[in-house]
């Protein structure tokens, strides 16, 4: 068995690419894996799961965040790997451990065979969503959405933060400089250069918020709606300024980003 398998489930899209990639880490000795995001609830990636698993013991299930193309098929897992444990942060998702609700910035280390070496450490890297985090296997880190194989992942608005992307994306900075040598995301290809994926991202977030910054300050004061939220309108404003170039396929990703960039600006 290879040191990891990736299994991309048929569910391409604008915002998903390729397909959402589940990934199976077996053990040392070949006879457990973890499972690190079950993906979409589809008949044909239930059967590839269960072919990648193979004769092994599933013992983990990893959720680097609740939305449904990396967490439907959990029930689905349940029938054929029933009260295996699955760690996440929102206890909504997690099952027979508790929920990683104060995950420290080193992380948790969760083992799931008998040798050393076959533990991940789940590692806090909200942004994205709140709820997100990075899985850590030797040299591989496993970036759910904060990191993507093409592009630049979205900040959802209201349940991501830049402030907190930008933190993490600084953590996983770290992680490259000491440990990472390669980083598998949910969406799109392996990354074979993380330090310059990284750098890319980092350098990239912060260009795009002082573009913002830019525009809001000939805009004018920030404009929110009644709920104290971001006004929509307003960020479709901002947003045909600084993502003129984006294609309108990509129109929702590009309010949230630009909403979540808004609320950044509007609290510093």
């Amino acid at each position: 068995m290879e040191p990891h398998i990736r299994v991309t489930a048929n569910n391409p899209s604008p915002m998903t690419l390729d397909g959402t990639n589940s990934y199976i880490v077996p053990s040392n000795d070949l006879s457990t894996v973890a499972l690190i995001d079950p993906g979409p609830e589809l008949a044909s990636h239930k059967q590839a799961l269960e072919n990648a698993v193979d004769c092994a013991t599933l013992t983990a299930i990893v959720l680097t965040h609740h939305h449904a193309d990396h967490s439907e098929m959990l029930g689905t897992v349940h029938e054929w790997a029933p009260g295996v444990p699955v760690y996440a942060v929102d206890e909504t998702f997690a099952q027979g451990a508790p929920a990683l609700t104060s995950l420290h910035p080193e992380g948790h280390v969760v083992a799931f065979g008998s040798h050393t070496n076959d533990c991940l450490t789940l590692i806090p890297t909200p942004g994205h969503t709140a709820d997100s985090i990075s899985v850590l296997h030797g040299n591989t880190l496993f970036s759910g959405d904060t990191i993507l194989g093409e592009g630049t992942t979205v900040i959802m608005y209201p349940e991501g933060s830049v402030g907190q992307y930008l933190e993490s994306m600084q953590r996983i900075s770290d992680l490259v400089n000491h440990t990472v040598d390669l980083i598998e995301p949910a969406h799109g290809p392996t990354i074979q250069d993380p330090r310059a994926v990284v750098d890319y991202y980092i350098s990239h977030r912060k260009d795009r918020l002082n573009q913002v910054s830019k525009v809001v300050e000939q805009a004018g004061q920030i404009e929110t709606d009644a709920t104290g939220g971001i006004s929509q309108e307003y960020a479709g404003r901002i947003a045909d300024i600084v993502y003129a170039d984006v294609p309108q396929k990509l129109r929702p990703a590009v309010l949230s980003s630009v909403s979540a960039q808004l609320e950044y600006l509007l609290n510093s």
